[in-house]
């Protein structure tokens, strides 16, 4: 069954009411999600938090993901969404603390990277979190998620050159901050 197939069935059952519906999307979505929400966040923690609210409202608005044109497009939004969310709450709880103690603290999490060494993981994800949010997106999905750039630009609701060119100049800016690392 291709990708567009299970989207049709997963909508049919959403326009059904059938509790499996949440469930399908769950197991047809959840892993590139939380890429994409690790990539955005730089933790997988945090990610896993924000995955688990991305569910809870992909399930009140579950008549409209049925009635979605691209179901993709609209899970990937509301995914972006509720990071976005989870950022901007997060900076003004950073900002409050920071006056409150004057020392502001913002370490990142390191996520998980397969085979790579835990030092060189450190340093990569580090690198990571400096690219602008819209090239780490692209190089998370990209090559952690193993999409194509027409589906990234699906998913991101970005032109295939745009993706092309986000990608292209991230790893360009990745190559240079691992360099000056090393």
């Amino acid at each position: 069954m291709d990708r567009n197939s299970v989207d049709d069935s997963i909508q049919a059952a959403l326009r059904r009411d059938n509790p499996d519906a949440v469930e399908r999307i769950w197991d047809r979505y959840a892993g590139d999600l939380l890429a994409l929400l690790q990539a955005v966040l730089c933790s997988k923690a945090d990610a896993e938090d924000v995955l688990q609210t991305v569910f809870v409202r992909i399930v009140r608005k579950r008549r409209r993901l049925a009635e979605a044109r691209c179901l993709d497009a609209y899970v990937y939004q509301i995914a972006r969404n509720e990071a976005a969310r989870f950022l901007k709450l997060r900076r003004r709880k950073t900002r409050n603390e920071a006056v409150e103690t004057q020392n502001p603290a913002s370490p990142l999490g390191v996520a998980e990277a397969g085979d790579v060494p835990g030092e060189l993981a450190e340093q990569l994800q580090a690198a990571l979190a400096r690219l602008p949010a819209g090239q780490r997106e692209v190089v998370i999905l990209k090559i952690y998620r193993d999409k194509t750039f027409q589906e990234v630009a699906a998913m991101l609701e970005l032109s295939p050159n745009t993706v092309a060119s986000r990608y292209r100049y991230g790893m360009e800016k990745l190559r240079g901050l691992l360099r000056d690392d090393l």
